[in-house]
């Protein structure tokens, strides 16, 4: 297996980057851009994944990524925005650091409910101004509707997570276990 050796300017370890690594940071990245985010953010998340870091500087995801600190600095803000990830202060130290959010699952998805029942609001507003009912105001209402009705399944879908992922979370790391050997 092929490995790159990236000098990480986080000063506690170099940064190891192999080829599987950087194809699943890709892959990340990819499939980032197909949820509607930037093929940079799903890179950014992805080198958090895989980093063997706790923390990962502003400069390091700069080097791996070979981008320009623009377009880190303004991707970096849209992943904590979403809370994706966080930024952290190492003591002594004046470089920026960011590492996955520890946000839990229900958190994150929580924080973006408001905005399915904002989508709603401004389908209903834009519907009520139009002059005249049409095809066009039944497909609005439908949607609007859908919205209103996934805020509220997905708030109790994330009611039940927090009542069973305990136990899937155990069954998943014995099922893992039992891969490995």
């Amino acid at each position: 297996m092929k490995t790159v050796r990236i000098l990480c300017l986080n000063k506690q370890q170099n940064g190891i980057m192999n080829k599987e690594k950087l194809s699943y940071i890709e892959e990340t990245g990819i499939l980032f851009e197909q949820l509607g985010m930037t093929r940079m953010a799903g890179r950014i998340f992805g080198l958090l994944i895989v980093s063997d870091q706790n923390t990962v500087s502003f400069n390091h995801i700069q080097e791996v990524l070979n981008a320009s600190k623009g377009s880190i600095s303004g991707t970096t803000k849209q992943l904590i925005a979403v809370g994706f990830i966080e930024p952290v202060s190492l003591s002594g130290d004046r470089k920026t650091y960011f590492r996955i959010s520890k946000m839990r699952a229900g958190t994150i998805l929580k924080a973006r409910l408001s905005l399915f029942y904002k989508f709603s609001d401004v389908i209903d507003k834009g519907n009520a101004l139009k002059e005249k009912e049409d095809e066009i105001s039944d497909w609005l209402r439908e949607i609007s509707a859908f919205y209103k009705w996934l805020g509220g399944a997905v708030d109790e879908l994330i009611i039940r997570w927090e009542v069973v992922k305990d136990t899937i979370m155990e069954n998943q790391a014995k099922d893992h276990e039992k891969s490995e050997k």
